[in-house]
């Protein structure tokens, strides 16, 4: 029997398919057109943003209103135009920030000394508890009463007479504009230095309730952390977690780009009570660039605490908080720590800030 020769199949010889360079070659240049297009969409945006919030007739030249819609003004108040004069003469302005009670007081105080042609800050806390000695020298109260008395205007005019200097510009923060401030820009990795509880008198709850150590503090928990007082009503402390807390929240944006910092300015702005309009608060953030906090220095109020009837005032010293405005000037120099800091334990450029 014959075996049966199996015919194996002839291989199928695939012809290489040429490689069509001319489509290739138009398909690239499709996708750089596109690309190059895009990039230069968002360029022209930033450039545009720029040139709108700086004035600069260069950048917003090309820009017509129907491609950036102008912004909306965010408070019925009369603004006053954000300049440096000289380079010797920073920017003041007075950050308050405002408790929520009726009527409100002003808890947190912060003079700003902004100096954006050197690129630097300095952040002079104000104590709560400082005292203020009436016109006539009979009667003593604490500065945070100011604003419960004169709103804003007797707030800035304190602290005027305080530095012996004008105050152009304020910003006032409620807790909703501080909860908002915080959603946008994130939660916050801190260490709670100590366990923080206070009882609501009138609820008789805890609104203040935080356990010591490293945490997570969303916007709940940051703004009780900034409002704790001790229960030796010791508000130099309290100053101090204050600008330990704002020392880590500009530290955490260091890395933002500076177009991403002109959009949280924008969306943020309208919640704050200021003079300062948005567009010159976007323009001082693009002028300073990316800032970061070795170019921030804090300080605090120099003095001494004092008790009187009963209740613990600060009692600042008025030689040592010329000193304190020199050094904002550039006229003075900074002792204590090397880089103008208050850590933990310091207040003041040369250490004679006491508790007690």
């Amino acid at each position: 029997m014959e075996e049966e020769v199996r015919k194996r199949p002839k291989r199928r010889v695939r012809k290489k398919k040429k490689v069509r360079w001319g489509r290739v070659i138009i398909a690239l240049v499709v996708l750089v057109v596109l690309l190059g297009g895009i990039g230069f969409g968002i360029w022209r945006g930033y450039q545009a943003a720029v040139g709108y919030f700086s004035g600069s007739a260069d950048s917003a030249a090309t820009t017509t209103t129907a491609d950036v819609a102008p912004p909306s003004q965010p408070n019925q108040v009369t603004t006053v135009p954000l300049e440096q004069k000289s380079l010797d003469k920073p920017i003041y302005i007075l950050l308050v920030g405002k408790d929520s009670n009726n009527p409100a007081q002003g808890d947190a105080l912060f003079l700003l000394s902004v100096n954006e042609q050197q690129k630097n800050i300095d952040v002079i806390g104000i104590p709560s508890n400082t005292k203020i000695d009436s016109r006539d020298k009979k009667s003593v109260a604490m500065i945070n009463t100011m604003y419960s008395s004169g709103n804003i205007e007797l707030t800035k005019a304190v602290v005027e007479d305080l530095f012996h200097i004008p105050i152009p510009y304020y910003v006032v923060v409620d807790e909703a504009a501080f909860k908002n401030t915080l959603d946008m820009l994130g939660s916050q990795d801190m260490y709670v230095e100590k366990e923080m509880v206070h009882i609501d008198g009138t609820t008789d709850r805890a609104d203040v309730n935080l356990a010591r150590g490293y945490q997570t503090l969303d916007a709940d928990k940051a703004y009780q952390y900034v409002r704790f007082v001790d229960a030796d009503k010791n508000a130099f402390s309290r100053t101090q977690r204050q600008e330990r807390f704002l020392k880590q929240l500009l530290g955490s944006q260091e890395d933002t780009f500076t177009i991403s910092r002109m959009w949280h300015i924008w969306r943020l702005w309208s919640h704050y009570d200021t003079n300062i309009s948005t567009g010159d608060a976007i323009k001082l953030v693009m002028d300073l660039g990316r800032l970061n906090n070795t170019h921030i220095q804090y300080y605090i109020l120099p003095g001494t605490k004092e008790t009187i009837n009963g209740e613990i005032f600060w009692n600042y010293d008025p030689v040592e908080a010329q000193q304190l405005l020199g050094i904002t000037l550039g006229n003075a120099p900074i002792e204590g720590n090397s880089d103008g800091t208050t850590d933990d334990s310091k207040n003041t450029t040369n250490g004679k800030g006491k508790e007690g």
